[in-house]
């Protein structure tokens, strides 16, 4: 009689923790961009074995955020100017969509709760402006009722910590009150349910982000 063994629960998850970790560290910039990352290296580092730092790099590198190297290994992916307004150009079109939904579908309290994002609290966000930034976009995308749009927005805005990152580092302690008033902006046209009027002043938040870190990768980054 045949037996059939059931993976191992634990592989997966194994593999998923060092994806998310690797994920993690690339998006927060710890891990800087052309950064070369060896398996083994980073084998000793998770103290597992090669394979599931392999899985966990080959899904990075379907997401973009590690080059597979010829005969070389990996490196994190560099912050590519062309590749940045591709992201910041399908942000627009889907945070649009997003508070356009939002506005049509979201509770009254759902909306009043957006309160929380009219001003940057360094005490109510512990990771800093890049958390607020990233937890108010985020809930926009949750707001939209739309599972399947919220994932794809949530994890372009996620991917894009980096060149928040990037933007921040550039005018931290000057224009962060401005980002933060612009997202009240935001807040307000939802709150009184005029989803144009959000939608419209996404796509302008989102524009000159865009100019921001264009500008900051021009001084910062080598554009690739």
């Amino acid at each position: 009689m045949i037996v059939e063994v059931a993976p191992s629960p634990a592989a997966p998850l194994l593999r998923d923790a060092v994806y998310r970790r690797l994920r993690e560290e690339i998006l927060a910039c710890r891990l800087r961009p052309g950064q070369e990352l060896r398996e083994q290296e980073l084998a000793a580092r998770f103290r597992v074995s090669k394979s599931p730092v392999r899985d966990a790099l080959a899904r990075l590198e379907r997401e973009g955020l590690v080059a597979v190297l010829p005969r070389q290994g990996y490196r994190v992916a560099p912050i590519s100017l062309g590749d940045a307004r591709d992201l910041f150009r399908l942000r627009a079109v889907l945070e649009a969509a997003c508070v356009l939904e939002a506005a049509r579908r979201a509770s009254d309290a759902e909306l009043r709760a957006l309160g929380r994002f009219r001003r940057f609290r360094a005490r109510a966000f512990p990771g800093g402006f890049i958390a607020y930034n990233r937890a108010f976009h985020c809930a926009l995308a949750a707001l939209s009722k739309n599972r399947r749009l919220a994932a794809v927005t949530r994890d372009t805005v996620e991917q894009m910590d980096r060149l928040v990152h990037v933007s921040v580092s550039a005018i931290e302690g000057r224009d962060t009150a401005r980002l933060a008033r612009e997202h009240a902006a935001i807040v307000d046209a939802l709150q009184a349910r005029d989803g144009r009027r959000a939608a419209r002043l996404v796509r302008r938040h989102v524009a000159e982000a865009e100019r921001r870190v264009a500008r900051a990768l021009a001084r910062l980054i080598v554009v690739a």
